[in-house]
């Protein structure tokens, strides 16, 4: 073995240590259960108003998780993972509003064929890098989202209607109820949550990161790097996937407007504000995303001009996101 790749392989081992500090993984996971616990007593001591804004937290901090997979631990900045939101949510409604067919048929059938399609459009995608990745994957989103537009079984611009939440009589509730809706979309997004950090913490995941610092040196280690890009894609879809089928049922409608790449944009924007590489950003950049918009739009209709202005100033003094910055804060210390 040459002396290049024996430094390519160590330096890509110490890469792949990064993830086992006990000390950081020890502060997230009793982040994860602070929050969690949080979040389960929440509705009790709020508003209707907060539960329902905190719905749409929960949706796109699920959103945001799956590019932040992709972008935040596999170095692959994407503008095109709305298209799968979109799948999501047609899925969903093609399958129980069109068909007929039952909701726990619907949403997995959906989730299937969302991995299906990622799969030759990641092989094709993840053939390029940095700008160009970017431009194709949004590329294909636009193709999707004109589709949806010129489609008769979509119902066009006019999107699709009549999409049902999940039928919880069995326990005597009822999904139609906001809080009932709250603790199920809270259940799949600390599913998610849970899936996303096993990824991430496996030996998967640190090819990930070994891949996203260095991808030659992942190669000289021997390392089928195609095939784990190609997999972190795939799995990234899935994700967004699972976040359209709850947006979908949280407004039981879903038009073309989910797959543009402004959808696109605002997902990267929560996983940068959030923090990239950090399980929980995504989800803290959504709620910091959607409070501060919201509350903009309530004083100015100019509210982009000063939510711009607000994430240049997070992006200057938050470089890594509140998260990611927290937990070099955290890192220092020890």
């Amino acid at each position: 073995m040459s002396a290049d790749v024996i430094l390519a392989s160590e330096q890509g081992a110490d890469v792949l240590k990064r993830l086992a500090s006990p000390v950081s993984r020890r502060a997230y996971l009793i982040l994860f259960a602070l929050f969690s616990a949080g979040l389960c007593v929440l509705p009790l001591f709020v508003s209707g108003y907060i539960v329902t804004l905190t719905v749409e937290v929960m949706i796109a901090g699920v959103f945001a998780s799956g590019i932040n997979l992709l972008t935040g631990y596999t170095g692959l900045v994407s503008l095109g993972q709305a298209m799968f939101l979109g799948f999501g949510g047609y899925g969903i409604a093609i399958g129980t509003a069109l068909l007929g067919w039952p909701l726990w048929i619907s949403a997995p059938v959906t989730l299937v064929i969302v991995a299906a399609i990622a799969a030759p459009i990641g092989a094709i995608c993840t053939r390029t890098r940095g700008v160009e990745f970017l431009l194709i994957t949004l590329a294909f989103s636009q193709m999707f989202y004109g589709a949806a537009i010129k489609l008769r079984w979509t119902n066009g611009s006019d999107g699709m209607t009549g999409i049902p939440r999940p039928d919880l009589s069995l326990i005597g509730v009822s999904a139609d109820n906001p809080t009932v809706f709250y603790y199920y979309v809270l259940a799949a997004a600390v599913f998610s949550l849970l899936m996303l950090w096993r990824i991430v913490t496996s030996p998967f995941g640190s090819v990930l990161v070994g891949i996203r610092e260095n991808e030659r040196r992942m190669l000289s280690m021997g390392y089928t790097v195609a095939n784990y890009k190609i997999g972190s894609f795939v799995l990234a879809a899935v994700i967004c996937g699972v976040a359209g089928i709850l947006q979908s049922q949280y407004t039981y409608f879903v038009n073309p407007d989910a797959m543009s790449w402004q959808m696109s944009g605002e997902g990267v924007l929560m996983v940068i504000i959030g923090g990239a590489n950090v399980v929980l950003g995504p989800f803290v950049g959504a709620a910091v995303f959607v409070v501060v918009k919201q509350a903009l739009s309530m004083i100015t209709e100019e509210y982009n001009l000063f939510f711009g202005i607000f994430f240049m100033l997070v992006v200057a003094f938050f470089r890594s996101g509140v998260l990611g910055s927290i937990g070099t804060l955290i890192g220092k210390r020890q």
